[in-house]
């Protein structure tokens, strides 16, 4: 199909089978023109982002994903678990030198924290910087602590939004298929789980985003599937803040290592992942270029190919750095990378309210 036509699809309603179709067949450069169509139509020219730190609590996990090259088991030498006092003066520290309006913060599945060391957290950063908003742990960490403290999701989240927990980020959705689950991340929930949880959360009030993690083992398939639920998840709660693809750096991984993904997807695969997003959520919710996972370069390209928010400067993130992906960025960089696809660049706050034009 040609741009046109598949504006009109979309705007029709993709199917399922239709969405497949685009992302196996169709032209990325027809695919990106679309999307870009539509999402000036359903949102305008702005593009958004939020100045934001990531602080990992620890780096404690027992999940052992293949995806994964930040986790360290307990006892490892290199295992850390940062005190509620190093945490809230980190963001402190951040807030007061960066101006940064949002803590990112997430971990893994340590077994040795209890509900009171996240309370304690909490309560922490809110005493030292109390209007910065807390996203915390994802829906994989909300299911694996309330096992471990033997307390149902909606008590784990009422105990946690009473210490300070504003929203929830969207983390360990990975690909929702068991399939794909099954080799990429065994031993965390599978994917109807993560999206009951976010719907208890939603519904307590805690907005979160959902992230998809591509460029691996996934098939078309795979991706719509996954896209279609978080449309179909929007569509009951109301809840999502922003979709955000993550593309996959394999380096430093198990995935890697035992040569079952050889290599980054190429740009082209981002913009149709970004492309089809967009022409199935259409206004549903944003559709971010998560440059730290594509690069600030391939951003700026998908912000022409249906992405409308850039996340965040995300300053201090390590995950994807410890699988080689460098960086951080600042408010003015995001800024140029958003006026180089000749869109209006704005600061915003963890839920997308606009607190200034740049």
């Amino acid at each position: 199909m040609d741009p046109r036509e598949i504006v009109d699809a979309a705007l029709r309603g993709l199917s399922k089978d239709e969405a497949v179709s685009l992302l196996r067949e169709g032209d990325f450069m027809a695919l990106a023109k679309a999307a870009e169509e539509v999402t000036l139509r359903t949102y305008g020219d702005v593009v958004t982002f939020v100045n934001n730190i990531v602080v990992n609590y620890s780096n404690v996990c027992v999940a052992k994903c293949p995806i994964c090259a930040f986790y360290r088991l307990p006892g490892h030498r290199e295992a850390y678990t940062r005190t509620p006092e190093e945490v809230a003066k980190i963001v402190a520290a951040a807030q007061r030198e960066l101006g940064v309006t949002e803590l990112h913060i997430n971990g893994g599945f340590n077994p040795e924290l209890s509900v009171e060391y996240f309370e304690s957290v909490f309560k922490a950063v809110k005493a030292a910087a109390p209007s910065v908003t807390i996203k915390g742990p994802t829906m994989a960490e909300i299911d694996y602590y309330s096992r471990l403290w033997r307390m149902t999701w909606r008590e784990v989240l009422e105990r946690l939004r009473a210490a300070g927990l504003d929203a929830i980020s969207g983390g360990g959705a990975e690909i929702f298929a068991d399939e794909v689950r099954k080799i990429i991340a065994p031993y965390k929930l599978d994917g109807e789980t993560w999206l009951r949880i976010a719907e208890e959360a939603h519904k307590l009030g805690i907005p979160s985003n959902a992230t998809m993690l591509y460029g691996h083992v996934e098939r078309p398939e795979h991706i719509v599937d996954h896209i279609f639920k978080v449309k179909e998840l929007q569509e009951r709660t109301r809840g999502v803040l922003t979709f955000i693809p993550i593309k996959f750096s394999p380096y430093n991984t198990e995935l890697y290592a035992r040569g079952i993904v050889r290599g980054p997807a190429p740009a082209s695969y981002d913009v149709k992942i970004v492309a089809v997003a967009r022409l199935i959520l259409l206004d549903r919710v944003k559709v971010a270029a998560y440059w730290t996972s594509t690069g600030k370069r391939t951003a700026s390209v998908l912000l022409k190919a249906g992405a409308n928010d850039l996340v965040g400067t995300m300053y201090n993130e390590a995950v994807l750095r410890s699988a080689g992906m460098a960086g951080r960025a600042t408010v003015d960089e995001l800024a140029e990378i958003a006026r180089e696809a000749g869109r209006r660049p704005a600061l915003r706050d963890t839920f997308h309210r606009v607190l200034t034009w740049l």
